[in-house]
């Protein structure tokens, strides 16, 4: 392959996509990846690394377009790193993503699965209740606010996102001409200097509740920042929260959380019940989509004699499922979920509902037998000492809910491993635009 070199236009159809979901093609036995590109497409790719064992390109003609491609709706799209799937129909997206989680269960888990059709949105657009945008100022003092360009730590300054919440869309200029006005530093990575790093902005549409949290190196944030913040939008704006963040990585959040002004929280309305999510909580951000799993869970789980919720953080899925069970009991490491947690019980009246703090792994052989367990863990997936303590439990039935298919993988074959059977998988689409999926799957305990 040496005569494949950087800078060099050579002529593919792509025929997949990667792993990660770049449409991927071959140049005899070497893959080449090429982002923004489509099964189907014909191209003319521009060779931008050669790599040990593939080539990476870029798109310098579409000779030939998919059936499947059409025009993105971001003015953004391709230079915003959100979104790569946007230039893809959205029942084609649906098709592929089925397609590859098809791919990867069939890899380690044999063909004869009991999986769904994925289960998209009606409108994929304007659906995220959550914004996470780093900042920059600017030599001429203006203030930039968006997402990363891919790849980069270079800021794409965006005026809207179209999967966004349009309410939180409403506050991103207005919000970046407070802040240019204002002398407030912002954080310069190259040289580590300056104090506000980030604007977060997430709510509820429909409660029409907006929170505004913004990470600092160093407290920075002033009540007087704070009210102008909120005659922003004060129909909406429940409260202003800061969060101190002095290290210098990539990580969004640091531990401490102080409210500036009105409310450190905000609060969903799902399927009849309240649920209050704090600033340093985590929550679904596709809440449709949450809704429509939840209801499928809701109708599989059926009647139990006590639930067990593992990694339970603000108490979705313990307290959609406390009508339907005598006892649950929820466990959630984050103390900032967990308190949000014991309130939603309050509030939403489920006295048969206790919540426990501390990570599942360290608890889990402390909680008695179960006959139904949810789970819903980060993107790594199960701990062994999990595994090891369901092994022990022995509950009837498990719902596991992944938003990773691999570590999903890797834990089913683990649960089979110790005397479960697979019996439904139903993928959901929480993330259009994306190569991103979600499951739901059941596995019942072999007799």
């Amino acid at each position: 392959m040496k005569e494949f070199t950087r800078g060099k236009k050579i002529l593919v159809e792509i025929e997949d996509f990667s792993v990660k979901g770049d449409g991927l093609s071959r140049i005899g036995e070497k893959p080449i990846v090429v982002p923004y590109s489509v099964p189907g497409d014909r191209l003319k790719v521009r060779i931008t690394e050669v790599k040990k064992t593939y080539i990476l390109g870029e798109i310098d003609e579409i000779i030939s377009p998919s059936e499947h491609r059409i025009a993105p709706r971001c003015p953004h799209f391709g230079e915003c790193g959100g979104c790569p799937w946007q230039m893809i129909d959205y029942r084609a997206q649906l098709a592929f993503k089925r397609d590859a989680l098809v791919k990867l269960l069939s890899e380690f888990m044999g063909t004869s699965l009991p999986l769904d059709e994925v289960k998209g949105m009606e409108e994929p657009w304007f659906f995220r209740n959550k914004a996470q945008y780093p900042l920059k100022r600017l030599g001429s003092g203006k203030v930039i606010m968006g997402f990363y360009r891919k790849g980069t730590n270079r800021i794409v300054d965006l005026e809207e996102c179209p999967v966004e919440y349009r309410m939180l869309n409403a506050l991103l200029k207005p919000i970046k001409e407070l802040l240019s006005a204002e002398k407030i530093t912002v954080f310069a990575r190259e040289r580590n200097w300056g104090k506000l790093r980030y604007v977060i902005i997430r709510g509820s549409e429909r409660r029409g509740e907006i929170l505004v949290v913004l990470v600092a190196r160093m407290q920075a944030v002033s009540v007087k920042l704070a009210r102008k913040i909120v005659e922003l939008d004060p129909l909406h704006i429940v409260g202003v929260v800061e969060n101190i963040n002095p290290s210098y990585g990539n990580v969004i959040l640091g531990p401490t959380f102080k409210k500036i002004l009105g409310s450190e929280s905000y609060k969903e309305k799902i399927l009849g019940n309240t649920f209050r999510v704090s600033a340093g909580s985590f929550f679904q951000t596709n809440v449709v989509q949450a809704e429509s799993l939840l209801r499928e869970l809701r109708e599989r789980a059926g009647e139990s004699r006590y639930l067990l919720d593992l990694y339970s953080g603000v108490g979705l899925f313990a307290i959609t499922l406390a009508d339907r069970a005598q006892r649950v009991i929820g466990v959630e490491e984050n103390p900032f979920s967990y308190f949000d947690a014991l309130h939603n019980a309050y509030i939403n009246d489920q006295a048969n509902v206790e919540f426990v703090q501390g990570k599942a792994e360290g608890v889990i052989m402390t909680l008695g037998k179960p006959d139904v367990v949810v789970l819903d863990p980060p993107r790594a997936g199960l701990h062994d000492d999990v595994i090891a303590g369901l092994h022990y439990m022995k509950p009837e039935r498990i719902f596991y809910v992944s938003c990773n298919p691999r570590s999903f993988v890797k834990d089913a074959l683990n649960l089979i491993g110790i005397g479960y059977e697979l019996i439904h998988i139903s993928p959901y689409d929480f993330f259009p635009h994306t190569p991103h999926i979600e499951v739901l799957s059941e596995f019942r305990l072999k007799v």
